[in-house]
């Protein structure tokens, strides 16, 4: 299929596309970007969430596709559900550009679905701020603007839990306080948030804390904070991760196995090894794609010899 042909089809409310038809309209240039769009957005909306949702997979699932100037374009229009959509495929996306129109959603006054969306998408800008990647004045709009949004009792709580979640990388006081709140709090969404923001901060105090909630009776808990340890990569939370990899629940294990390939370490990488050779089936490719990353970063020409 041409990318003329795709258009046409596109069009069509009953025209079909296939996976493979997508790389048409794959890494756009800015000419077919502007025919992209003639075409786009005369589509029937349901027509236009339906074919950036299947980007959004399609790109998860191959890297050779990219979409990003079709989703920055979708940031333009004002439906809702295509919004979240178009967010949720530039995830990846650390384009300094994209901050201005993400504040612009997350305090103007669409629904809540959409604005918690905008504050998961600059969730990616505090962990570059961090780093040192991104200008003084940028970093300083994305912590004033979630955390104006946090700290406002009046804004839907989805939204603020989200706001948290984006904030934790800058670790301050303040945030540290917020998390604190969240986790005392009786409602389970905020609680799963404050320890995701917990990972995030990077802070080995909350370590303590983190190993307690991996025997939480609630999988979902065991689930968050397992990632959460990961995240913050320290090798005492190893052993305690181990145990999970025997965790009546199937997500909780591939938690556990993700966390231990964050971390590393000699005995991470043994329990990995063991797993790859002698888990069941789900639990050794996860465990052999652990690996495989571990051994890339520690020789970037010659991993997976091991495995």
């Amino acid at each position: 299929m041409s990318f003329e042909f795709f258009l046409e089809n596109a069009s069509d409310p009953t025209g079909h596309i296939s996976s493979a038809d997508f790389y048409e309209v794959s890494d756009l240039s800015p000419e077919e970007l502007g025919l992209f769009a003639k075409a786009w957005f005369p589509i029937p909306i349901e027509r236009r969430r339906t074919i950036a949702a299947t980007m959004v997979e399609l790109a998860e699932d191959n890297p050779e596709l990219d979409f990003t100037a079709i989703f920055k374009m979708c940031l333009n229009g004002e439906d809702e559900p295509l919004l979240v959509i178009a967010m949720d495929g530039l995830w990846e996306d650390e384009d300094r550009s994209l901050i201005p129109g993400l504040i612009e959603v997350l305090r103007s006054d669409k629904g809540s679905e959409v604005r918690a969306a905008a504050a998961r998408a600059l969730g990616r800008f505090p962990l570059l701020a961090q780093e040192g990647k991104l200008l003084a004045k940028d970093g300083e709009a994305v912590h004033d603007n979630l955390m104006q949004v946090l700290e406002d009792e009046e804004e839907p709580l989805d939204v603020r839990r989200r706001c948290m979640e984006a904030l934790a990388p800058f670790n301050t006081m303040e945030i540290n306080q917020h998390i604190t709140l969240a986790y005392e709090s009786l409602d389970p969404d905020y609680r799963a948030s404050s320890i995701f923001a917990m990972g995030r901060t990077g802070e080995a105090a909350w370590l303590p804390l983190l190993l307690q909630e991996l025997q939480n009776e609630e999988p979902s808990i065991r689930y968050e904070t397992a990632h959460a340890c990961g995240d913050l990569g320290e090798e005492d939370a190893v052993p305690h991760l181990i145990l999970l990899l025997e965790d009546d629940d199937s997500e909780v294990q591939l938690a556990g196995i993700s966390a231990l390939g964050k971390i590393g370490g000699p005995l991470a990488k043994k329990v990995l090894m063991a797993c790859a050779k002698d888990g069941d089936a789900n639990l050794e490719e996860a465990a052999r794609i652990e690996l495989e990353d571990m051994e890339f970063f520690e020789d970037p020409l010659d991993f997976g010899a091991d495995v």
